[in-house]
């Protein structure tokens, strides 16, 4: 009896001294399972987005002009498709659809594209009268059908992590514009006009700044990037880190081997505490009008800051000046993050602060349509108090609609208890885009109501 008690106590202390080494090890595999799943996000937008950086160089190069971010936003509209398949495929299927094989399809296919595009985006093809950049606008759009696929199936995906962790696909996707612009910073301006006389000294005619890489070592780094993601999504399928980290949603994931954490073990300086022995989801839930009218909310902010708006960036900017043009594009990606802090802090609204930001956000939207309208010579044109002005509106714009998005999407993560919630959620923003681009590209390419500029020709002389 005395040996008996004896090995119950060494037993009991062996437990202990384990334990004590498994609290320090579940946290920091927490730490990593958050930073993979960030990095894996990094493929969602990342390659799409370095495009939409790096038009201020391009445009000047290619012989849309100023058109192609409406074509770009057709591009999306038509790559709807694919997300139209993976959602029939979604409902047919019920619970034997898996969204794995689409996130592989969408990194392996991104880095592919990526490499194309970083060798042809200048070539062009004469077709139907004039000369397109077929290259370009191809592999635009496969990358439009990858990056819209993956606002499904990546917020899909995350119904398998415990709530702690949609921070990390927002972030993530956050990131998805800061890597481009960090790049784009290095690489530098290049694409401004600078007028020489011809040598008949009758005219002036452009030359161009170079920037300090070219765009196809910009588009070769974003193809690594991808390449990133790819590793982490091949190590969070593939290994025990997501046990480790007790990172799992209970009530998706059924796997006997994934323990509770105790409470030491869960505390994390990347993630919240959450008890580990229960599932994350509250039981307060939001009513199915609530959950209806957010979605609404959602579908109009899409609706105007990814559908309109982006095809009048070119319009509504240009006439301040290239490099107006060049900081708005640094900056755009940045107020995203901004607002995903903003959100770490402030990470639950009242909804009459939604209802709000909504209308500040449509008051700026139609003023800076007002200016797309009146160029290309608006209001304060080839003026800096004008760039100025138009920066900032850009940078409030962005900052609003995507902390309203994130608010509302951790809202519905969190309070809505039915499994397709955050699917969705990725539904409207596509509804949202294609409700706005397809209008924008019919008046841009068709009416001809929004006009550019020519490079050397000197614009609002009654101004001067």
């Amino acid at each position: 009896m005395k040996f008996e008690t004896q090995v119950d106590s060494i037993n009991e202390s062996n437990v202990s001294h384990r334990n004590v080494h498994e609290h320090p090890k579940r946290k920091y595999a927490q730490i990593i399972c958050f930073i993979l799943i960030v990095v894996m996000n990094w493929s969602s937008w990342i390659d799409l987005n370095g495009v939409f950086v790096e038009l201020p160089i391009m445009i000047s190069f290619i012989p849309e002009g100023w058109r192609i971010p409406s074509i770009v936003g057709l591009c999306l509209c038509a790559a709807n498709i694919m997300p139209a398949i993976v959602t029939f495929l979604r409902l047919y299927q019920g619970k034997r659809f898996s969204e794995i094989p689409y996130i592989y399809m969408v990194i392996i296919i991104g880095i592919v594209s990526c490499f194309i595009l970083a060798f042809f985006w200048n070539k062009t093809t004469y077709l139907f009268g004039s000369e397109r950049s077929l290259w370009l606008i191809g592999c635009v759009f496969t990358l439009c059908m990858l990056d819209s696929t993956s606002s499904l199936v990546f917020f899909d995906y995350i119904k398998r992590y415990r709530v702690r962790y949609l921070t990390a696909v927002f972030l993530g996707e956050g990131l998805t514009g800061v890597i481009p612009t960090l790049l784009l910073l290095a690489q530098g301006s290049g694409g401004e006009a600078i007028c020489v006389q011809s040598d008949n000294g009758t005219m002036l005619k452009p030359t161009f700044t170079q920037p300090r890489f070219s765009v196809t070592v910009y588009m070769l780094l974003i193809a690594s990037i991808i390449v990133a993601s790819l590793l982490a999504f091949v190590i969070l399928q593939h290994s025990n880190i997501v046990s480790l980290a007790d990172a799992a949603e209970p009530s998706k994931f059924n796997d006997t081997t994934l323990n509770s954490a105790s409470d030491a073990g869960e505390h994390s300086p990347m993630v919240p505490t959450i008890d580990s022995s229960k599932p994350s989801k509250p039981d307060k839930h939001i009513t199915t009008s609530l959950f209806i009218f957010l979605l609404c909310i959602n579908t109009y902010n899409a609706f105007v800051a990814f559908g309109i708006l982006p095809s009048l960036i070119t319009y509504s900017v240009l006439p301040y000046g290239q490099k107006a043009y060049y900081y708005i594009c640094l900056l755009n990606p940045l107020a995203y993050t901004l607002a995903l802090l903003l959100s770490v802090k402030w990470a639950n609204i009242p909804i009459y602060i939604t209802i709000i930001g909504t209308i500040i956000g449509s008051i700026i939207g139609v003023f800076i349509i007002t200016i797309a309208l009146q160029s290309p010579c608006p209001w304060l044109a080839d003026t800096l108090q004008g760039a100025l002005i138009i920066v900032s509106l850009w940078f409030s714009l962005t900052i609003i609609i995507a902390y309203l998005r994130i608010t509302t999407g951790s809202l519905i993560k969190t309070k809505w208890p039915g499994e397709k919630g955050m699917f969705y959620f990725g539904v409207t923003v596509q509804l949202g885009l294609f409700l706005g681009a397809v209008p924008m590209y019919i008046l841009i390419n068709f009416f001809n109501i929004f006009k550019s500029r020519r490079p050397c020709e000197v614009y609002c002389r009654t101004l001067i």
